[in-house]
């Protein structure tokens, strides 16, 4: 598998909205420079980086591009301001009870540890190299599906945690590049302002090391987990991209013959 047979086969089995989002980091200038994509002419919050890209633009961001100061310290562009760090900077929005709890949310996000130069924000597919973060934003049941495909290779999900908070900087780009995990988020009000998501939209951020055996998983458990209405349209979907649907067995589930009363077809 590769990049471009990951994006067709994802995009085959999940009905997306939006394009899987490439994240790749810059420590150095040299390496951002040789990148051939063009660097972004004015500044643009992170997040809304990342919902253009899932629409198609591609861009490089630096120090000097960064629209939000949230995303910027995440990314470790600059430094964690003191009031951030203590806790009293949000407490005294009154966003926490007590600076304590304040202060422990900012102790328990992981930033990115090292200072980035620059990053490349792009759909996964326009990427000729490996990426270092896919995030995928949609709604709920694709995320869950992406879930299920690594709970496929991976079992059980212990490590997601979220806060309604950085949502796209910290939960689904920073976090999975430090823990070498998946992660999800449900967005928090920054975002869903700048970026515009849309109301019923969440995300999930993957370390690309681990992106394409979730693809693999998902493809795996479409017979398990997907109902006949939703085969269908991912036996359309892989049609229109030229990609076997042999695979496909329909009127069979995981859960067949579990619930009082029999089987029950989901109409869409």
């Amino acid at each position: 598998m590769d990049i471009k047979q990951s994006v067709d086969l994802i995009e085959g089995y999940l009905d997306l909205d939006r394009k899987p989002v490439g994240i790749k980091f810059f420590f150095n200038k040299e390496d951002f420079m040789n990148f051939e994509v063009d660097q972004r002419d004015r500044k643009v919050t992170y997040c809304n980086s990342v919902q253009l890209a899932s629409k198609g633009a591609c861009m490089k961001l630096t120090k000097e591009n960064q629209g939000c100061p949230n995303g910027a310290f995440a990314l470790n562009f600059v430094d964690v301001p003191p009031p951030i760090a203590s806790g009293q900077g949000r407490f005294n929005k009154g966003m926490y009870k007590n600076v304590e709890t304040s202060k422990s949310i900012n102790d328990d996000m992981l930033f990115m540890k090292d200072r980035v130069y620059g990053i490349a924000v792009m759909p996964l597919e326009a990427f000729q190299e490996e990426p270092d973060v896919v995030i995928v934003v949609s709604k709920s049941y694709n995320i869950m599906r992406l879930i299920q495909g690594h709970g496929y290779m991976n079992g059980y999900t212990n490590n997601l945690r979220t806060v309604g908070l950085q949502a796209v900087c910290q939960d689904l780009t920073t976090y999975p590049y430090n823990t070498g995990d998946i992660n999800i988020s449900l967005l928090c009000p920054g975002t869903r302002l700048v970026a515009d998501w849309e109301l019923d939209e969440i995300g999930i951020g993957i370390p690309f090391a681990k992106w394409y055996e979730t693809v693999e998983g998902v493809k795996q458990t479409t017979n398990p987990f997907e109902r006949d209405a939703k085969k269908k349209g991912i036996e359309e979907r892989l049609n229109a991209k030229g990609l076997d649907t042999s695979e496909l067995k329909f009127s069979s589930n995981y859960d067949d013959g579990s619930y009082i009363g029999g089987p029950v077809e989901i109409e869409e």
